[in-house]
């Protein structure tokens, strides 16, 4: 592909700049913190300066405080910016990760767009069915220190091939260079950045060069399906040697292994049949259900645990942690019951004329509508073409007709067409046929 330019221009429009403000001040916490209000009180002028500062290329990231957290068993650093530095991130990085991910391989799924754990294992799975012989063994890998290990430079090369916006890659420029080595963690820009790196030196390179079948990424965390171990094994050297061609370097825990054994991917192990969740997983929701008492927060943690299982085959699982069987909302028979018992139906209302000579299914009808017409009329409920659709009448005849059917059983939905008979001087009353 060739390079881009004319970024900065999607960038500090309006549209973009408010939703980046609106995304960074999300929340009642951030809204009540002293910068939050300050923001919120002086909404317009910051998104001016901030736009005004991006548009010549002069905006530069202020200071920034660190804090360790504890992230699936790793300890990491994390860099927090102001506020106002991460409103104009996301301003950028918003419209810089749109065009970036057209350039991604479709198996790659880490901080894009309608992509994510569950969209990849669905690939893994999906592949695995689709060709089992072509996935008898398994290639796992992943990266050492990842962020802090990436060459800025590489990556500024990297942004340098897709972007030729001279302004946009200085302020990207700013970014990638935060830290003295490595990319910031904490950065909304390091995801797109990393990214973008492993996407070059060894997404296209694979499936490009090599014509590696079942390659899938999630960040620095890398899977290869194959045929044999001595096709994987052959994979592994030149993955092995891609990393060191950006000084980057393979953790020693990589292993091949038949899949029969489970993939331990994404938070869930793979079998060819079936999937089940991480034991790391069940054994620390299992170890704070028991600590925590708030019925609250253990509601908390029920329905966060149930967004994992619900991927998996964990039925009787998270009915064994949980004492709980989740139930789907068709399960629960729940429908909406109006305060004053009239039936509401879904579509567009139509005069009764439009339906005249066509076919219809009538599937419902309620007698006690209140219109401006007055009161006791009835509305029917219509199928025609597909679409949902009512209309209203006063007619006794009709509301005769609809009374019957509707003392018998399965009486509705009915097919009919509706006639139209004229009397009394230009008047015309409706019926079914």
């Amino acid at each position: 592909m060739r390079r881009e330019g004319h970024i900065m221009e999607e960038i500090i429009e309006y549209h973009n700049m408010a939703e980046a403000f609106d995304t960074v001040l999300r929340g009642t916490k951030r809204k009540r913190s002293r910068q939050g209000r300050y923001l919120l009180e002086h909404r317009e002028e910051v998104i001016a300066e901030l736009t005004a500062s991006l548009a010549d290329g002069s905006f530069q990231l202020g200071g920034y405080y660190e804090r360790d957290i504890e992230e699936y068993g790793k300890k990491r650093r994390l860099q927090i910016l102001s506020m106002k530095d991460r409103i104009a991130v996301f301003a950028v990085m918003n419209v810089v990760d749109h065009h970036l991910q057209r350039r991604y391989i479709r198996t790659t799924g880490a901080s894009i767009k309608r992509r994510g754990t569950h969209d990849l294992m669905k690939c893994i799975r999906t592949d695995i069915q689709s060709d089992q012989e072509g996935t008898l063994y398994a290639y796992k890998f992943d990266i050492r220190r990842f962020y802090d290990n990436v060459r800025q430079d590489f990556v500024m090369w990297c942004f340098r091939r897709v972007f030729k916006d001279e302004k946009l890659l200085t302020i990207l420029g700013g970014f990638v260079t935060m830290l003295p080595d490595g990319i910031s963690f904490g950065l909304r820009s390091s995801q797109g950045a990393g990214n973008l790196l492993l996407s070059i030196f060894l997404d296209h390179y694979l499936k490009d060069k090599y014509g590696v079948r079942h390659y899938y990424r999630y960040c620095d965390d890398g899977l290869v399906l194959g045929k044999t171990k001595a096709e994987l094994w052959v994979i592994r050297d030149i993955i092995h040697g891609q990393m060191e061609m950006i000084d980057l370097e393979v953790k020693p825990n990589e292993r091949v292994f038949p899949i029969e054994e489970g993939i331990d991917f994404l938070g869930y192990v793979i079998h060819p049949d079936y999937v089940g969740l991480r034991k790391r997983i069940k054994q620390k929701f299992a170890r704070k259900m028991h600590e925590v008492k708030s019925r609250r927060r253990r509601r908390e943690l029920i329905v966060s645990f149930y967004g994992m299982t619900k991927h998996a085959d964990c039925n009787k699982l998270f009915n064994k942690l949980t004492g709980k069987k989740m139930k789907s909302f068709k399960e629960l028979n729940v429908v909406y019951r109006p305060e004053d018992g009239e039936v509401y139906f879904p579509g567009p209302r139509v005069s009764v004329r439009d339906l005249v000579n066509v076919p219809i299914t009538v599937y419902d009808c309620t007698f006690t509508a209140k219109t401006q017409y007055g009161a006791e009329r009835c509305v029917v409920a219509v199928i025609v073409n597909g679409e949902k659709q009512k209309f209203i009448t006063d007619s006794k005849e009709m509301k005769n007709i609809l009374q019957q059917i509707k003392e018998i059983e399965d009486g509705f939905p009915f097919e009919t067409t509706i006639k139209s008979e004229s009397f009394d001087k230009g008047k015309f009353k409706y019926m079914f046929t």
